[in-house]
């Protein structure tokens, strides 16, 4: 099972290039002393950094960063930035949830420095099943008693804008945006306020609190603060915090080279479009402004796959692209991780004296982690600030190895049937 407190994927990610991860950030050398210490530079944690710049510009703030900035999680999903609000404990939680994910992906783009013209690309749930069907009748009805934008889309609809006719029917999610998510990361860390420091190549290999202090380890130097952020998501566990409450879960992602002009034409004639599956554990896909198709898919539960995620990725873009193909070849693939609780709750808040954390992302992370970044860092300065146990629950208790693994894979087998043709 994985205990790292850091990543080391197999598989560089297909987002990134050289320019992207160009922050020109070193390794913490030697010790140093500081007010705050964020555990990772992703949404979150470049949330919580930035909060608390602005809130007190004396502060001196280290990030650690265990890859470069970019090249971790947070630069390896399918850069869906959503403000819809597709679950929430309750419908009222919902209603209150959305306003404040709007302003959460303002703040986003404002903060990355990226261009923001084109907003409204084509972001919707898809059903390729009538189980799936099914599934986005009743996200209809939780989209109207919430007040969130929607409409309906049929086949011939769909295949206009994807040049596919695998699926039959979906909702189009107005407001929403697709990115490049190693860039917007990048850009955001690019801009920050200049009491933030972050060091990259600085993995946290160790956490320990001495006295009012916390002390934080990483191969070539150490940070004290009296305050510490865990902001490293799935990686939290290895530094010995929410083992009961979260399990690490690998997905995976494969791209094109970029298609033919023609191909293009077939597939994106107007514009970018990102599909959602009606079910959790369907496929996701998109195209991206390069002109190429990006899959995302399958789950493995605490390590990475192998070379069998390709082909598996591969057969899910054939099935929807079949005119395509070699051009439909997949380029690149790679994994990334997410942190999933039981019942889909954020571990938020203050763990210790001075020890704050947001993890447990649940697969929805951009819009969702910036916000709760920013609600936590209100929190450690004690200014009013989100409910997030209200507006997004507790993480539940989960049994331990291997009655938990063997839980998640009978209950994720179980959903794959269910899932069907959506994978």
């Amino acid at each position: 099972m994985s205990s790292s407190p850091y990543p080391t994927y197999l598989q560089r990610c297909g987002w990134a290039t050289d320019s992207d991860a160009a922050t020109s950030c070193k390794p913490l050398q030697g010790e140093q002393h500081c007010d705050a210490i964020v555990i990772g530079a992703g949404y979150t944690g470049l949330a919580i950094a930035r909060r608390l710049a602005e809130q007190r510009p004396d502060y001196a703030i280290a990030v650690l960063e265990a890859d470069y900035v970019g090249a971790g999680s947070p630069g390896r999903n399918s850069g869906f930035v959503l403000e819809t609000v597709l679950s929430a404990p309750s419908k009222a939680c919902a209603k209150k949830i959305y306003p404040l994910y709007q302003q959460a992906h303002q703040q986003l783009m404002q903060h990355s420095h990226l261009p923001t013209e084109v907003k409204q690309e084509a972001v919707f749930k898809a059903a390729a099943t009538s189980r799936g069907e099914k599934a986005l009748k009743q996200l209809s009805y939780f989209m109207q008693a919430t007040g969130q934008p929607w409409h309906t889309l049929d086949a011939a609809r769909l295949k206009q804008i994807t040049g596919s006719d695998y699926y039959r029917s979906g909702i189009s999610l107005p407001g929403n945006r697709l990115v490049n998510p190693a860039q917007l990361v990048s850009g955001i860390a690019r801009h920050l306020p200049n009491s933030i420091t972050i060091y990259e190549k600085s993995p946290a290999l160790g956490l320990e609190q001495h006295h009012s202090s916390w002390k934080v380890r990483t191969s070539a130097g150490v940070l004290r603060a009296p305050r510490v952020f865990l902001a490293n998501n799935a990686f939290a566990k290895g530094l010995g915090f929410g083992q009961s409450r979260s399990v690490t879960i690998f997905t995976y992602a494969g791209i094109t080279a970029p298609l033919s002009e023609e191909a293009r034409i077939n597939t994106s004639s107007q514009g970018q479009w990102g599909i959602l599956p009606a079910h959790r554990l369907g496929t996701t896909f998109r195209s991206t402004e390069d002109g190429r198709l990006l899959v995302r898919g399958m789950y493995g539960y605490e390590q990475e796959g192998g070379a069998e995620v390709k082909d598996i990725l591969q057969r899910s873009l054939s099935k929807r692209f079949p005119a395509l193909g070699g051009a439909q070849q997949l380029e690149q693939w790679w994994g990334g991780t997410t942190s999933l609780t039981a019942n889909g709750a954020p571990l938020w808040g203050e763990l210790k004296p001075g020890l704050f954390s947001s993890v447990g992302c649940n697969g929805v992370g951009i819009v969702k982690g910036w916000l709760l970044g920013g609600a936590l860092a209100d929190l450690s300065l004690g200014q009013s600030t989100l409910d997030v146990p209200e507006l997004f629950g507790r993480p539940s208790w989960m049994p331990p190895e291997p009655l938990r693994q063997l839980g998640f894979m009978a209950v994720s087998s179980l959903e794959k049937k269910l899932a069907g043709g959506e994978q």
